[in-house]
């Protein structure tokens, strides 16, 4: 009896042990991992919610027709057996399951053989267009049993020993991705996600804890002891997938991730992102669009136009009203809460519409003529094709091109310019500086560009047929559709002018 005492006595003990083991093991493997010395601390399962809070993010700041190639991901450990790369393409897929904004194409991982698909993919393409990014990165580090804590105890007999052993480890799994631009392969700066994740075990248990400092926060979350590594590889992974994209296109992807915006490292984020979009002159057109998706910038996109848009957004979200465009303007249309387009701001009444602040008054709906920018009415056959298009009002522009085989497809506005509204007077030549090409078919067959204007933003009022990505034929059987269309979606106010490309 006294033995069965003395052996329980040394199992509660061990027990309580194997507790601090754990804790032991994380101050151990956090002196090795620089950060916050008091992070608070997150408990999910995944990033599913963040991925879906992504999707609505990049319908609220208007992102669309972003193509990006994504090659293997390798496994530079040679420890950990999974499928990186699909992985990836599972987070994006569910970041895009509304807003379509992202295509992501899978490709192999040689460099030379990149090289040849865009070389490939450009002339194959009618508009010889190519994806504008590419994802590169690995499973860069993987070491195992950084720390251990070993705690064993037991009772010896004249014949016989016995007595319970605890061990608890912690190992650390590393993430590296980036995007590069597909047109020089030059690494986009600032747009890359390097993060870890600590996987603790214990020799006791059948499940495994693990968790991801980042920014000022902890994620915690339980896993499948035998699935540990691979569950906690996925979970960087859609960490990596909502960073890699929110600093791409410029959305505030933090709020996805539970950070607030004063934390320290937010605030540095978007001084970056202002003094770089600043120093090469991205900040006003990224302004301007930010205050259009928002119903406030209907205008000339020049002068004392903006800055009474700017005025009237600060008014609005009660800031100090001073029209500057600057860093706390810039702060304030990434954090400011403001419904994302005229139609939510009239909806809700406890934010007047435009109409009602008489900010804006009524557009009247643009005229719209197309005509050929050198004037002529037939093409030799294939022979490069510029149009040139003529909107008297401020509006939003739409083109589209059918083929000779009667395929239809968008290609204004594109992944080259987002941004379709177009200032009253304007005599705007397609493609012009764009970076594809329009050719009159060899065929002799008749091909028609067609262009809708608005005075408003009509995108998200067309059908879902209709929202397809850039250069991608439409599931619809002729530009009269698409006239029905925008003629529903605009209430009948919307410009439509034709082109017919004619071979000689």
């Amino acid at each position: 009896m006294n033995l069965m005492k003395k052996m329980t006595a040394v199992g509660v003990a061990l027990a309580l042990a194997g507790c601090a083991s754990q804790k032991q093991v994380q101050e151990d493997v956090e002196k090795l991992l620089p950060g916050p010395t008091t992070p608070p601390v997150k408990t999910i399962t995944n990033f599913s919610d963040g991925l879906r809070c992504m999707d609505s993010l990049m319908i609220r700041h208007g992102v669309r027709d972003i193509h990006i190639l994504v090659e293997d991901l390798e496994d530079r450990t040679s420890k950990v057996n999974a499928g990186t790369k699909d992985m990836l393409i599972s987070a994006v897929s569910d970041m895009t399951r509304r807003s379509r904004a992202i295509k992501l194409i899978a490709f192999g991982n040689d460099s030379g053989n990149l090289v040849s698909f865009l070389a490939q993919a450009g002339s194959q393409s009618p508009y010889n267009v190519l994806p504008m990014y590419d994802i590169r990165g690995s499973i860069s580090q993987l070491d195992s049993d950084v720390a251990r804590r070993q705690e064993d105890g037991g009772i010896a007999a004249e014949k016989f020993g016995v007595g319970p052993s605890r061990s608890t480890s912690g190992s650390v799994l590393g993430l590296d991705l980036s995007v590069l631009d597909t047109s020089d392969l030059s690494v986009i700066p600032g747009v890359v996600s390097s993060n870890s994740v600590i996987i603790f075990k214990s020799g006791a248990g059948t499940f495994a804890e693990a968790t991801i400092k980042k920014t000022g926060l902890f994620y915690s979350f339980s896993i499948n002891k035998n699935e540990g590594t691979v569950q906690a590889l996925r979970n960087l992974v859609e960490l990596a997938a909502i960073e890699l994209i929110g600093r791409l296109i410029k959305v505030p992807y933090w709020e996805c991730l539970g950070l607030p915006a004063d934390s320290p490292e937010v605030q540095q984020e978007m001084e970056d992102w202002f003094y770089a979009m600043q120093a090469h002159g991205e900040l006003v057109p990224y302004i301007e669009t930010q205050l259009r998706n928002r119903g406030f910038h209907l205008g000339d996109a020049q002068g004392a136009d903006l800055r009474s848009s700017v005025e009237a957004f600060q008014e609005r979200l009660g800031a100090p009203v001073n029209g500057n465009v600057d860093m706390e303007l810039f702060v304030l249309l990434l954090t400011g809460n403001v419904p994302s387009s005229p139609e939510a701001i009239a909806a809700e009444p406890a934010l007047p519409a435009p109409a009602e602040q008489e900010r804006v008054p009524a557009a009247p709906v643009p005229r719209l003529e197309l005509s050929a920018a050198n004037g002529r009415e037939s093409f030799r056959p294939g022979e490069l094709v510029q149009i040139s298009a003529d909107v008297s009002q401020s509006g939003y522009l739409y083109c589209y091109f059918e083929d000779e085989d009667a395929n239809i497809q968008r290609f204004f506005p594109n992944r080259f310019q987002q941004n379709n509204f177009v200032a009253g007077g304007t005599r705007l030549r397609l493609p012009g500086e764009m970076p594809f090409d329009m050719v009159a078919t060899r065929s002799g067959k008749q091909e028609t560009v067609a262009c809708f204007a608005s005075a408003e933003n009509l995108y998200h009022n067309l059908p879902a047929d209709l929202k397809s990505y850039d250069f991608e034929s439409l599931e619809i059987d002729s530009l009269a559709q698409l006239s029905e269309a925008f003629q529903r979606a605009g209430d009948g106010q919307v410009e439509e002018a034709r082109f017919v490309i004619r071979t000689q």
